[in-house]
């Protein structure tokens, strides 16, 4: 028997046992957003009605689920959800295929507006593509090269071999939260980095989302804008070497916070908007640090960071591991 039969063999041994009641949660938590909240269609595709894109089996469901479909701007989530929750979320999508709920966005009805908007109360959390500016290649280390996808025919259920949709000029693995006017950001989770900031306004999403109820959307137009100024953007390599894992997030009190690894060090990172607008304090735990480490800045970020512990000089920030246990690290918008 070749290895991969005796792998298959193990993995049929020890397959999850889905519940759809927990998947709705899942789903509401994670998927609403762009399916509407009873799976009906919003942003993305309505997922009770006859058209089926990507498959109606079990395994095509998850798969796509789990990895995405980057040419049309569905994300891949195994990077956020665990397995199981892969699976509850399958049987419930499973369970609402054929009910063929009317989708709000044909009726009209949507509530989709292309200028969405979050408050400091309760800040808006994005998982979106979302646009590169003028970030160095050096910040996307971690980053694969992007290559072009067979065209995707609904109507006959085939993958065209002969015809490719190029990829998005966008980040897909970025997540954008905004707390009103006063700060916008986007954390990369690939990277496993604050990636830009800004103020004024959050995105203009009108070219993928589409206007007014959210009908007629700009074909392939998944990247928004941003509202207003960059008050921060990254530069360089990561200032801690290693390779990023990223473990999902949370809200604590309305505020995500991010949980992800490096070298093995194990970070947790919540952002929130500092005194003046585009300002940002980065408050940071860490387990796992032993004895002094640094973190090292290029000369433009460390003209616009200070930190609360430790010693931070020439672009070097280094830490105990007593220190870096908690640490805040507070950025100044960039003049």
């Amino acid at each position: 028997m070749k290895p991969f039969h005796i792998l298959g063999v193990l993995f049929l041994c020890f397959q999850l046992h889905g519940n759809a009641e927990q998947g709705k949660a899942v789903f509401a938590a994670y998927c609403a957003s762009c399916h509407g909240p009873e799976g009906a269609g919003l942003i993305g595709p309505n997922l009770t009605d006859a058209q089926v894109l990507h498959g109606s089996a079990h395994e095509q469901i998850r798969n796509v689920i789990a990895n995405g479909i980057p040419s049309k701007a569905m994300p891949a989530w195994s990077a956020i959800l665990s397995p199981q929750q892969i699976e509850d979320v399958t049987l419930f999508v499973e369970s609402i295929m054929g009910l063929n709920l009317p989708s709000p966005v044909l009726t009209g009805e949507s509530s989709v507006t292309p200028f969405p908007q979050g408050t400091l109360a309760r800040p808006l959390l994005m998982r979106t593509f979302m646009p590169k500016l003028e970030l160095e290649d050096e910040v996307f280390a971690h980053h694969y090269t992007s290559r072009k996808t067979p065209k995707y025919k609904a109507k006959t259920g085939i993958f065209n071999i002969d015809d490719f949709d190029l990829p998005i000029d966008g980040l897909p693995g970025a997540i954008a939260v905004n707390f009103g006017e006063k700060l916008s950001y986007c954390f990369d989770t690939t990277e496993c980095r604050l990636l830009y900031a800004w103020s004024g306004g959050f995105m203009d999403m009108t070219n993928y989302w589409g206007e007014g109820s959210g009908n007629r959307r700009k074909k392939f137009g998944y990247i928004g804008e941003l509202l207003g100024p960059v008050s921060y953007m990254a530069s360089g390599p990561a200032s801690l070497s290693g390779e990023p894992k990223f473990k999902g997030y949370r809200k604590v009190n309305s505020i995500p916070e991010f949980l992800y690894s490096i070298d093995g060090v194990e970070f947790t990172l919540r952002i929130e908007p500092g005194e003046a607008p585009g300002d940002l304090l980065c408050h940071y735990t860490s387990r796992n640090w032993k004895g002094k480490r640094s973190l090292q800045f290029t000369p433009e970020a460390a003209e616009q960071i200070q930190s609360n512990k430790g010693s931070f000089k020439n672009g070097t920030l280094t830490l105990k591991a007593k220190e870096a246990a908690s640490f805040t690290l507070s950025i100044k918008a960039n003049s």
